[in-house]
């Protein structure tokens, strides 16, 4: 009876929640704190995503890792990370019900969770329009109990609540900022890497990148923030594996100002071996189809958002569509109100990122 009202005060506090006037890292503080009344928990991770890539970005919580090796966990471990894609109805994994109760069963348990003090963990995908946003991983120490049924069907509950307020975070408006060119570091940050992951070099502006981000570090020995060290990992399994011609990876994220960065990962040759890492502000080609997802656009819609983007007149885009100007007019109508302009230059600038963002930008639009 206890455990159904806390939950039942956890929905209510989390409804309230998702119209708070906080960004997506202030966001997570604040629910990860309902979600520990409602279910009860030790640690938790939780990681925002970028779905075109399949990989984390922004990490937040009390992770068991930190103070380990984020490192040594990517390369080890890299399934750990990996981000379900454009799928629903996935249920919430917990490791004990996976297990059959036998922990050591489970491999990160038996290598990584359980030496540290862990016990039971459960792992939830937070999936809004068919794709995934977000990771919400949950553990409990040794000493505690597992993650029951019940526990676990109340975080499948909220999940798509969780999911679609993250969604929502990574939508930004002129009314929420100044329409205009964002004032970026002018030159992008290299990172070399060795075989291991571990840092050789980097140059100056790599470091004023990552002080950008706001994202901690593990330690000095792991200066990098953890998801470069997983999007490094998805080059090395690629390249073990012989892909040709030689892979590479990048990741979008919103720095802790709100605009946009990309790291970009790709593997060197020669003996040594290694990888190159760069950092820099998101290209309006990197940021348009991801946040044309994040504004719910439909495929047409999204054809037709990007030669608006390209400057094309409503006869261009009827013409490259081969659809009728009315349509044009249609689609483009139906954009603006679910992007909340009216202008196609305010339009263009929402779906490239390209202006400035204020801090406590508004929670979800309806």
């Amino acid at each position: 009876m206890a455990a159904n009202s806390a939950r039942g005060r956890a929905r209510a506090d989390l409804a309230r929640l998702v119209t708070a006037r906080l960004d997506n890292d202030g966001f997570r503080w604040e629910a990860a704190s309902i979600l520990r009344r409602a279910v009860g928990f030790d640690g938790w991770c939780w990681l925002l995503a970028d779905p075109g890539a399949r990989l984390p970005t922004r990490d937040l919580g009390e992770n068991m890792i930190a103070g380990q090796s984020v490192r040594h966990f990517s390369r080890r471990h890299p399934e750990a990370w990996a981000v379900p894609w454009q799928r629903s109805g996935l249920p919430v994994a917990v490791a004990s019900a996976v297990t059959g109760g036998d922990l050591s069963r489970d491999r990160a348990w038996r290598e990584t969770f359980g030496p540290a003090g862990a016990g039971d963990y459960m792992s939830a995908p937070l999936m809004a329009d068919r794709t995934c946003w977000a990771q919400l991983h949950l553990h409990r120490d040794s000493g505690a109990g597992f993650f029951s049924a019940d526990d676990a069907g109340f975080v499948a509950e909220v999940a798509p609540t969780l999911a679609s307020r993250l969604r929502d975070g990574l939508r930004t408006r002129p009314a929420d900022g100044d329409a205009g060119p964002r004032e970026d570091p002018a030159q992008p940050g290299t990172i070399i890497l060795d075989e291991e992951l571990s840092v050789v070099a980097t140059t100056p502006a790599a470091w004023d990148w990552i002080g950008r981000l706001g994202l901690a570090k593990t330690s000095d020995a792991e200066p990098l923030p953890g998801f470069i060290y997983s999007v490094a990992t998805r080059v090395a399994l690629a390249r073990a594996r012989g892909a040709e011609p030689p892979p590479s990876a990048r990741a979008r994220l919103q720095a802790a100002d709100g605009g946009w960065v990309v790291v970009r990962v790709a593997p060197l040759t020669g003996a040594a071996g290694g990888y190159v890492t760069t950092v820099e502000a998101a290209q309006p080609q990197d940021l348009a189809p991801l946040l044309m997802r994040a504004w719910s656009l439909t495929t047409r819609e999204q054809e037709v958002a990007r030669l608006v983007i390209d400057g094309l007149s409503s006869k261009g885009i009827a013409q490259a569509l081969f659809i009728s100007g009315h349509t044009v007019r249609d689609h483009v109508k139906a954009i603006f109100g679910k992007v909340g302009v009216s202008r196609r230059h305010d339009l263009a600038a929402v779906l490239t990122g390209n202006f400035h963002s204020r801090a406590g930008r508004p929670g979800p639009s309806s």
